[in-house]
């Protein structure tokens, strides 16, 4: 049937083109030879078309149209799938291209996070660094074949007193076993000392990696200390937060035990800051923090608020997921970075992490990346199992935390006095918040978001509307500049405008105060106004005599019997060396028990 209606309309294009050839003479249907081949039915149908349209000239608008129409109907048969389909076998790629790559919501845990059978000796390694040893422990081991464990050194017993004795015992362990390796008879056990004889049983298990020789093991002998006491107290204070970040991941369609990631990089701390400048729970560098919206200023660093950070977080995996296509290699480029792992499958030519662990050669792939998955699934295994791991441990309660908007600037004391909130309160909940804002009663910026805990809204919400207009505040910048002259510091200028060298430096983005130039043109720090109109008062520096208060503070420790520096310094949070200074001892080895001992910083 759709075979005739095709050739009928065919046919009436080719009877046109011919009816426009002729001058003009009426051309009956049922004369035409060529529709001698259709049915009766057909014949009287095609007539009254024809007998409705008439002969009309040649329209080079209307054969473009008939002509248009039979294309279409083309399309549209040549669309009729056929009753029977071959499904043909894809061609394998030798690589995948990279993303972006859909989430999964339906994947279960362990087929997001695979865990490879030739990477659980690390994994192993890792869960004992984590709720076995200790910061007093001190593990030399190989840094490829992690089960290879050459000695475990007790750094908390009363042959070290300070760091500088842990050092030098962890030192001279190294070079023993450096020495001992070197001259180790590999092909001869039968020749082998007993303590030779040990080392060498510890490879028997082993299974050789082409490119890590059990020959060369002098050059990878590696020091790594136990996280056992730090790794239990992150986990008591993921309980605040845990559940939240969950939620947070799930809205971005994202495997929710990615929260176990925290635990490797600062213990959920969201004061723990690297010696690169890293910050917050999810140690963000500045530049990345800014790049997913992170506000980085003198006062407020949100790099340090555990959820928003985390809401950045999630969108960073994503976006590296999207590209990278699994969850090993996003993981891993957390740490190693995105363009990192695109070299690294590039030049391993798989996606498996288990190759690109084994195979990938960089001057920054080295231990710490090449462990970084690893010591996220012994992480999460413990997270997730923690009563198996530390039996006595109870997780801080979950907190429910909201936003609300300030809407002036104001300082912490006005909304201790008005809001019924104590600072204590507020900095616990407000990490985010420069010291500053809590001991030189610096001014909380206008549109901070301030974390308060649910049942505290309603109450903060109404104080806020009793506070003063004289004490709700606008910044006004100044209109003009300051030109540098020869001569002028910075510290002068700011003496000029009556504002501090660093006001002018966070508004200039000026990092060393003594490089400005001449003819430099530098904006001036604006001022503080009341809502009725009058200037914010000068914020008083710390006196001598409140320093002093201060001191007179400092925390005492008497000594217990068979406590030694080291562990007491522990206890405080301090080095064994600030004790000593502060306490001038003479002999730091000669503490007794029932001695009282001045704690610096406390």
């Amino acid at each position: 049937m759709w075979i005739k209606i095709y050739i009928f309309f065919t046919k009436e294009i080719i009877m046109t083109e011919k009816n426009s050839a002729t001058d003009n003479s009426p051309h009956d249907a049922q004369d035409d030879p060529d529709i001698s081949r259709f049915s009766s039915a057909e014949k009287k149908e095609m007539v009254a078309l024809k007998k409705s349209s008439g002969s009309r000239p040649f329209n080079i608008f209307i054969y473009f149209k008939n002509m248009m129409g039979v294309m279409v109907l083309s399309c549209f048969f040549l669309s009729i799938p056929s009753v029977i389909h071959q499904i043909s076998e894809p061609v394998p790629s030798e690589r995948r291209v990279f993303g972006p790559f859909p989430i999964l919501l339906s994947d279960s845990a362990s087929a997001s996070f695979p865990f490879p059978d030739n990477i659980r000796p690390q994994v192993d390694f890792w869960k004992k660094i984590f709720t076995v040893y200790t910061a007093d422990h001190v593990v030399i081991h190989d840094n490829w074949y992690l089960n290879v464990v050459y000695e475990v050194i007790d750094i908390g017993g009363k042959n070290f007193l300070t760091r500088k004795d842990a050092r030098i015992a962890v030192k001279a362990a190294r070079e023993k076993y450096k020495q001992l390796l070197e001259n180790l008879p590999w092909d001869a056990p039968e020749n082998m000392t007993k303590e030779e004889q040990r080392v060498y049983s510890l490879f028997a298990d082993i299974t050789e990696s082409p490119r890590f020789k059990k020959k060369d093991a002098k050059d990878r002998i590696h020091a790594q200390f136990g996280i056992a006491d730090t790794f239990k107290a992150g986990l008591i204070r993921s309980g605040k937060y845990i559940d939240t970040m969950k939620q947070i991941f799930a809205k971005q369609g994202l495997p929710e035990d990615i929260v176990c990631l925290p635990m490797i990089e600062s213990g959920f701390n969201p004061y723990a800051k690297s010696y690169v400048g890293a910050s917050g729970m999810w140690q963000f560098m500045k530049r990345t923090g800014k790049e997913y919206d992170l506000i980085i200023s003198g006062v407020v660093d949100e790099r340090r608020d555990p959820l928003l950070s985390t809401q950045a977080a999630a969108r960073f995996l994503k976006n590296n997921y999207n590209i990278l296509g699994s969850w090993p290699l996003a993981i891993t480029s957390y740490n190693h970075g995105l363009q990192g792992m695109k070299n690294a499958v590039k030049q391993v030519g798989s996606e498996h992490i288990e190759d690109i662990i084994e195979q990938y050669e960089s001057r920054s792939f080295q231990f710490a990346s090449r462990n970084f998955y690893p010591e996220f699934l012994a992480a999460r295994e413990i997270v997730t199992q923690h009563t198996k791991y530390f039996k006595d441990i109870e997780l801080d309660e979950s907190l429910e935390i909201i936003r609300l908007e300030l809407p002036d600037y104001v300082t912490m004391k006005t909304l201790e006095e008005y809001c019924q909130i104590t600072a204590s309160d507020i900095k616990k909940l407000n990490p985010a918040l420069d010291r500053s804002v809590f001991s030189h009663n610096t001014f909380i910026p206008k549109g901070y978001q301030l974390n308060v805990l649910a049942d505290q809204k309603d109450l903060l919400a109404l104080g806020y509307k009793t506070i003063p207009d004289n004490l709700k505040y606008q910044y006004i910048l100044h209109q003009k500049k300051h030109r540098v002259r020869r001569g002028q510091t910075l510290s002068a200028i700011a003496r000029a405008h009556k504002t501090s060298v660093k006001a002018f430096m966070r508004l200039n983005g000026i990092r060393n105060p003594k490089r400005i130039r001449i003819g430099q043109w530098l904006k001036i720090p604006g001022k503080y106004i009341s809502a009725n109109g009058k200037e914010a008062p000068k914020l008083k520096k710390q006196t001598r005599r409140k320093k002093s208060l201060v001191k007179s503070r400092r925390k005492r420790h008497r000594v217990k019997r068979g406590q030694t520096l080291i562990r007491i310094a522990k206890l405080y949070n301090t080095s064994p060396r600030a004790i000593i200074k502060l306490n001038s001892l003479k002999n730091p080895q000669k503490i007794r028990a029932g001695q009282l001992l001045r704690i610096p910083g406390g």
